[in-house]
C-alpha cells in the first residue's frame, strides 16, 4: 500500500497546460489509483508530441532489474473519450491496431476517471514472465511476457553467441520485424523462466519449461 498520489499535475498553477475538464479527471483518476498504486510504479501526466490530448502513463520495469525498461501504458483523454494501451516508448502514442486488452470508453469525466483507474489496474495486475534461452551455458535471447495471453512485452536476442546458423533460419522462416529484429516466439523451447510481476495463477507458463529464481547476464538490446 502506498500514500503517494498518482498523476499529480507537478506545476498546479501551470492553467496552459491542463484544462478544467483534464485537471477533473487528473484529480479523480490520481485519487482512485493511490490507494492501491504499486510502490515501484509512477503514475506521470503531460501530453504526447501531438498535443490534442491528455496523457496519464506508468512504465513498467523488472523489480529485480530496475533500470530494465519493459512497458509504457498510458491512456490519453480527448474530450468524453478516454482510450489506453500500450504506448510507442519514445512519442507515447498509442498504436495503430489496438491491443486485446486495450480501453475505448465515452462518458462523464467521473466516470471516465474510473473506467481509467480500473483499466490501469488491470493490466498492472497482468502477470509477467521472463522467458530465457541458453547455448553453452550462455543467454542469448530473452523474452518477456504477459503470462495469461502469450504476448510479447520486450525481448532481445545477440546472433553471436547464438547457435550456428540460427538467426539465418529464424530470417528465412519470416521470424524478423524490420532491419533485422529477431523475433525470439520462432525459437525452440526455452531453456527457462522466471516469474516477474503479477499474480502468475491468473496465466500460465510455456510446457515443458522450469521455473528458476537464478539471474545471469542477459543480452543488452531490448526491442519489442
Amino acid at each position: 500500500m502506498t500514500t503517494r498520489a498518482w498523476f499529480e499535475i507537478d506545476d498546479p498553477d501551470d492553467d496552459f497546460e491542463f484544462d478544467d475538464t483534464e485537471r477533473a479527471f487528473i484529480s479523480a483518476l490520481s485519487g482512485r489509483c493511490t490507494a492501491w498504486a504499486p510502490a515501484d510504479v509512477v503514475g506521470e501526466v503531460g501530453r504526447p508530441d501531438d498535443w490534442e490530448s491528455l496523457l496519464a502513463h506508468v512504465s513498467l520495469s523488472d523489480r529485480a532489474e530496475p533500470r530494465r525498461h519493459l512497458i509504457d501504458l498510458g491512456v490519453h483523454l480527448v474530450g468524453d473519450r478516454a482510450r489506453g494501451d500500450r504506448l510507442h516508448n519514445q512519442l507515447y502514442l498509442l498504436p495503430d491496431r489496438p491491443s486485446a486488452w486495450a480501453l475505448d470508453a465515452t462518458g462523464s469525466t467521473e466516470r471516465l476517471a474510473e473506467l481509467a483507474a480500473e483499466w490501469f489496474r488491470a493490466v498492472l495486475d497482468k502477470p509477467i514472465v521472463l522467458y530465457v534461452w541458453l547455448h553453452e551455458g550462455y543467454a542469448y535471447a530473452a523474452r518477456y511476457a504477459f503470462a495469461d495471453s502469450g504476448e510479447t512485452i520486450c525481448q532481445s536476442y545477440v546472433e553471436s553467441i547464438a547457435p550456428p546458423g540460427q538467426a539465418a533460419g529464424l530470417t528465412a522462416a519470416g521470424h524478423v520485424h524490420g532491419k533485422g529484429w529477431i523475433q525470439t516466439v520462432g525459437l525452440p523451447t526455452p531453456s527457462l523462466y522466471l516469474h516477474i510481476r503479477g499474480d502468475l495463477e491468473r496465466g500460465s507458463t510455456m510446457s515443458g519449461v522450469p521455473a528458476t529464481t537464478k539471474r545471469g547476464p542477459l543480452p543488452g538490446l531490448w526491442y519489442e
